[in-house]
């Protein structure tokens, strides 16, 4: 029988990747900075996988990464792929290595967010042969994107680190 705390536990992950979707995706809520709208959802997966197991933080973040693709209109799978990827990484590194923490929450989350919008940059601009100002397009709306992106980090940290720790089964 599954654990019930694990149950109520993913689905309270699974309910929040879906209202921060909603919320990105809602025009107008967040003040574009140069054009550029925050990914909240990312964000928050990162953190869901320094909480949860490796395989529970890629399931989290293949959904994030899918909802991404469908929001921002990218090819299916771009961040899916991504996110699975990082968040089991992520799932791993903080069961073996790393201490889960803000800090580190912080640092890994500059880096995951850096290294997706850096390629998502790669793919639509850099390697797209009509396209002549890919360093504009960096400066003006991915580096907006990703700082803005990253300030929802210790937040949503901090969020999913008390339902990590309050949803969990009573110590005997």
């Amino acid at each position: 029988m599954p654990d019930k705390y694990k149950v109520i536990r993913y689905f309270a992950y699974t309910v929040e990747i879906l209202v921060l979707f909603v919320i990105q995706q809602t025009p107008g809520l967040f003040p574009e900075v140069y054009g550029a709208r925050p990914v909240p959802v990312l964000a928050a997966v990162i953190a869901v996988a320094m909480f949860e197991s490796e395989t529970a933080g890629m399931a989290f973040g293949l959904l994030a990464g899918l909802l991404t693709d469908l929001g921002m209109g990218n090819t299916l799978g771009f961040h899916a792929l991504l996110m699975a990827v990082f968040c089991y990484a992520v799932g791993i590194m903080a069961k073996n290595l790393i201490q889960t923490n803000l800090l580190t929450a912080i640092l890994l989350g500059a880096g995951i967010l850096a290294f997706v919008f850096f390629f998502q940059w790669v793919f639509y601009y850099v390697l797209n042969p009509n396209n002549d100002q890919f360093w504009h397009v960096l400066a003006r709306h991915y580096f907006p994107r990703l700082l803005y992106t990253w300030a929802f980090m210790p937040l949503l940290y901090l969020f999913n680190r008390a339902f990590a720790l309050l949803i969990r089964p009573p110590a005997e």
